[in-house]
């Protein structure tokens, strides 16, 4: 039993011809199946339609005819044709009158488990029906779109070039059709269909299971060396004052670096300046990262051009001196700065020599090391007094 729109109507039939199709298939099933990937396919196939309520025609069979080609996996796409002659109601004879229907569509797809004998799949689609009651098909054509499910089912191999298999089928068909003479407006239709799908054309084999290698075998047991004894580490001469770890490597700590006098109008270095730039040298080849500016600087007794000459040489002389003790030429830079810099005034001896001076600036710095800079001992300032005249002052 049936029931659509106010309808009850009965098609033992149609339902019996599907069960023993079926049936008789089953003991055929095979167990290689393959997905049909790029495979094509033909599926001739009987159908039976209920019509819509409002059609003034009989339910009845008819036929179904496809191409399709199988696209991917799990989809296929397919061009349908069918239809068939249905009686109008209130004619006794089978002389009456009847509508043709005619289908043209092209339908998706999409299978579940391409690599199963038995593969559900859902179809979607839409075409052209003819649709004519005793008169000539060419009258009336309408759009039409299809929806509908159904099952594919292998009979015998499904690895070969040449498969076939059974399938069934329910759709739902709206036609698009208005304001015609004995047609209602927009009908749809629910079509059964049973028939055979005859596919072409070797398919995919399902992708080989690699096993895992076997792990290697667990290497054999090296015999344990003694290792030599180390040799006694070298011993530390750390600087005074300086911290070192366990390497003799100085860690975190305070650098300082004095700045050193010069005489009035010289790059000579007093007996004093080698002294506090030997202590310079010692704490910067503790630190052999750090990068050193030498800034030069003169008091204000000159023309500019004449002091910023000057100041230059007096860095290039302290740099040079640093070289000879040792340190690395790439960590230091000479810079001349000449009278724009003083730290104290030009106007007394005192301040002029403390003036004319070399300092140091650390251009990078390091998390361990805090860099202080101090200013000329009182020894190397008393020491830049000498050759200055005494009449020379500076307002």
């Amino acid at each position: 039993m049936f029931e659509y729109g106010d309808r009850r109507v009965k098609y033992p039939k149609v339902f019996g011809l599907i069960a023993a199709v079926s049936a008789a298939t089953t003991p055929a099933i095979a167990a290689d199946v393959w997905n049909d990937t790029g495979a094509v396919y033909i599926d001739p196939m009987l159908q039976c339609s209920i019509l819509d309520s409002k059609r003034i025609s009989k339910d009845d069979f008819g036929f179904q005819g496809g191409f399709g080609y199988n696209f991917a996996p799990n989809f296929a796409l397919e061009v349908d044709y069918g239809g068939g002659g249905f009686k109008v109601r209130g004619f006794g004879s089978s002389s009456g009158p009847s509508e043709q229907l005619r289908a043209a569509s092209l339908d998706v797809l999409y299978k579940f488990f391409p690599n199963s004998l038995i593969r559900p799949f859902v179809l979607a689609g839409g075409g052209e029906l003819q649709d004519a009651i005793a008169g000539n098909l060419e009258n009336n054509h309408s759009w039409i779109a299809e929806a509908g499910v159904g099952v594919l089912t292998g009979i015998g191999s499904q690895s070969g070039s040449t498969r076939l298999q059974l399938r069934t089928e329910a759709k739902y068909r709206r036609e698009f059709i208005q304001n015609v003479a004995l047609i209602p407006n927009n009908p749809g239709d629910v079509v059964f269909g049973v028939g055979l799908q005859l596919s072409f054309g070797n398919p995919t084999r399902p992708a080989p299971v690699i096993a895992a290698p076997p792990p290697p075998p667990e290497p054999a047991p090296v015999p344990r060396e003694v290792p030599a004894e180390a040799p006694p580490p070298e011993p530390c001469h750390a600087p005074a004052g300086f911290q070192v770890d366990a390497n003799c490597r100085i860690i975190e700590q305070t650098v300082v670096v004095r700045a050193i006098d010069f005489e009035f109008n010289s790059t000579q270095l007093t007996a004093p300046a080698r002294h506090t730039l030997d202590e310079v040298a010692a704490a910067l080849l503790t630190q052999p990262e750090l990068k050193v500016e030498v800034q030069g600087h003169t008091d204000s007794i000159g023309t500019d051009a004449y002091n910023l000459g000057l100041s230059q040489r007096r860095a290039a002389a302290v740099k040079e001196y640093l070289i000879a003790k040792g340190l690395n030429a790439s960590a230091l830079t000479a810079q001349g700065y000449g009278k724009a810099k003083p730290i104290a005034s030009n106007s007394t001896a005192e301040g002029r020599a403390q003036n004319r001076r070399v300092a140091f600036e650390v251009t990078n710095g390091f998390a361990h090391v805090i860099v202080l800079k101090e200013g000329a001992s009182d020894a190397s300032t008393q020491a830049a007094k000498h050759g200055e005249p005494p009449s020379t002052s500076k307002p």
